[in-house]
């Protein structure tokens, strides 16, 4: 739902609901989006780099962006 005035998002929190527990499907996407962006960017550092040190980092840190991309899409779930 989007506000005619401002053109901004706006959440219905309804009577006994917390405002967290509103955005939260909204929050998730975010978070989402940005950890997708994040693996973009260390897929083409990859494509790239020859050290194998700096390989060993950039896939932990793939590793990482991964595991967390699960929890979010699991939390999503619940």
């Amino acid at each position: 739902m989007w506000c005619a005035r401002c053109q901004k998002r706006v959440i219905v929190v309804r009577e006994g609901e917390q405002p967290i527990e509103a955005t939260s499907p909204m929050l998730l996407n975010t978070l989402e989006s940005t950890v997708l962006s994040k693996v973009r960017e260390i897929e083409g550092k990859l494509k790239s780099e020859k050290n194998p040190e700096r390989l060993q980092k950039l896939g932990a840190i793939l590793s990482t962006l991964l595991e967390n991309l699960e929890k979010i899409r699991k939390m999503r779930r619940t």
